[in-house]
């Protein structure tokens, strides 16, 4: 029983941090529509990879 309790408040605390987190992506993307932030992501995704391939271009180049 102590299990099932344990289960249900992580993830209650699992849900919240997830709506904390989806408030912030709205404040910080300046999207509220799910379609936006999803694009938002992808992309801004698409920009650390960039940003890592660069870097790790620049560390080959100097090898």
């Amino acid at each position: 029983m102590q299990e099932i309790e344990t289960n249900s408040m992580e993830i209650r605390q699992l849900h919240s941090s997830k709506k904390q987190a989806i408030k912030k992506i709205i404040e910080f993307s300046g999207e509220s529509n799910e379609m936006d932030i999803d694009e938002w992501l992808y992309d801004l995704n698409n920009l650390i990879s960039l940003m890592k391939l660069i870097d790790e271009t620049r560390i080959l180049e100097t090898m």
